[in-house]
């Protein structure tokens, strides 16, 4: 048996509301949403390749609970964050290549 809260009746373990006072009975809650499947979200991938920061962010926070999706949003982060990387790279070389030789030729 346990007692109302509000006013100290005795009440029944399974009762949701009080029979004295009519107030409810504190019961413990239940979490909303847990991470029952820990398989790897496309959803999350496709983010995590658009937005590297996210994927990076994600693996550090959720690899305790979800370490397999997790893990996958955090490699996809960093190989979008290397290509991009590497393109941006690829591009300054042949813009400055280009700008450079046509300014060299025009001083010789």
């Amino acid at each position: 048996m346990k007692y109302c809260t509000h006013c100290g009746a005795e009440i029944d373990d399974n009762a949701v509301i009080c029979l004295n006072c009519g107030c409810a009975v504190n019961q413990p809650r239940q979490p909303l949403y847990a991470y029952t499947d820990d398989s790897v979200s496309v959803g999350l991938v496709i983010l995590s390749v658009l937005i590297p920061l996210f994927g990076i962010i994600y693996w550090a926070v959720k690899s305790k609970e979800c370490p397999k999706r997790s893990r996958a949003c955090g490699i996809a982060g960093i190989i979008s964050w290397v290509a991009s990387i590497v393109i941006a790279v690829i591009i300054y070389v042949s813009v400055f290549s280009s700008v450079y030789s046509s300014v060299y030729s025009y001083m010789y």
